[in-house]
């Protein structure tokens, strides 16, 4: 009798042991192997299609408004320069651009899918991919043309993709990382960052659509109104920029975003 209580305590103690070895495999040693390769995949993506940001030409927000080129001879001229992202187009016909911000991580190709979710699980391979890659509101303008630009990327842990975007609560890191930069195909735009926001993520910060100049300063007013805190530009000066607004969930509560808000110089 003992003897078989023993053998049925010793194949219970089996079963538990070796199930929560088939847990283990299934619900973190196999995700944690998807993510590392997904990562170290995609990493090695980005090194190879990475612009030479330092050697690229610098255009200023007026520079990057110009229509035309002034004869037919600088537009052939113009044409045979190959575009700063092109090597990035190659991989990912969605490539719009190439966000840098120096020493905070924040170094990625950006894309513009047709949709505002293809992006959250897709890599720049246009294959699924856990991290996603951060892309441009589809509403808005692909050249960073409008006033606004909204740009998202997932947060995760390791300070990747847009996670350093929450260190932005702190005003003291704003002012020691307050500098970044766009590579398009227009060259290097330079962004200065001016405001940290929480917002939810239906607020009207996400508005892309301006029709008068009323309606930019409007936005401008609620923007320094709603940050966190913000440099001591006004609104009447940023209704006269092109901004830049980097996205991302923070978890302070359901559905919470944090948003760095930045205008190209």
């Amino acid at each position: 009798m003992k003897k078989g209580i023993l053998i049925t305590i010793l194949l219970l103690l089996l079963f538990s042991g070796a199930y929560a070895v088939y847990r283990y495999r299934q619900e973190v040693y196999l995700p944690e192997k998807r993510m590392t390769s997904a990562l170290d995949k995609q990493e090695k993506l980005f090194d190879r299609v990475r612009p030479d940001i330092e050697n690229i030409p610098i255009v200023t927000a007026a520079d990057s408004n110009d229509i035309q080129p002034a004869t037919a001879s600088e537009a052939a001229a113009e044409a045979s320069v190959p575009s700063p992202v092109e090597e990035v187009r190659e991989v990912c016909s969605d490539a719009v651009g190439w966000l840098c911000v120096p020493d905070t991580g924040i170094d990625y190709p950006v894309v513009q899918g047709e949709d505002n979710s293809f992006y959250l699980d897709h890599g720049l391979d246009r294959e699924s991919d856990p991290f996603g890659l951060p892309f441009l509101d589809c509403r808005c303008a692909g050249d960073f043309s409008g006033y606004t630009s909204v740009i998202y990327a997932h947060n995760f842990e390791g300070m990747l993709m847009f996670a350093p975007v929450g260190l932005y609560r702190d005003s003291s890191y704003m002012d020691s990382h307050r500098q970044g930069c766009l590579v398009t195909d227009k060259g290097r735009q330079e962004i200065e960052f001016f405001a940290y926001l929480t917002v939810p993520s239906d607020s009207p910060i996400y508005n892309t659509v301006f029709i008068t100049d009323k309606d930019r300063r409007e936005y401008a007013e609620l923007l320094l109104r709603t940050a966190a805190y913000h440099s001591s530009v006004t609104a009447e000066e940023l209704s006269a920029k092109n901004l830049i607004l980097l996205s991302t969930c923070t978890f302070e509560y359901d559905e919470a975003r944090g948003v760095l808000a930045g205008f190209f110089k």
